[in-house]
């Protein structure tokens, strides 16, 4: 669980605590999930994961965008 200010701030730490977690424990995706579960609650890890670093890429690449749009109106009105 993570917490912060920003959205981006908590997906950051979020992705720092996988890179952790992996680093001592070993890649998500190396862990097969039990074909023999019938569950449906449960989430393979690595998709979660996945999913979590998929979405703090998106809003570093919506960060990065805006940042350049405001440079630009700044470099316009210089």
């Amino acid at each position: 669980m993570t917490i912060a200010a920003e959205r981006t701030e908590t997906l950051k730490a979020m992705c720092e605590a996988f890179k952790f977690i992996e680093d001592l424990a070993g890649s998500t995706g190396s862990i097969a999930p039990d074909k023999d579960n019938s569950r449906s609650d449960e989430i393979d890890a690595a998709d979660v994961v996945g999913s979590i670093r998929l979405i703090y890429k998106t809003y570093q690449k919506r960060e990065e965008k805006q940042k350049q749009m405001r440079n630009n109106r700044i470099d316009s009105h210089l």
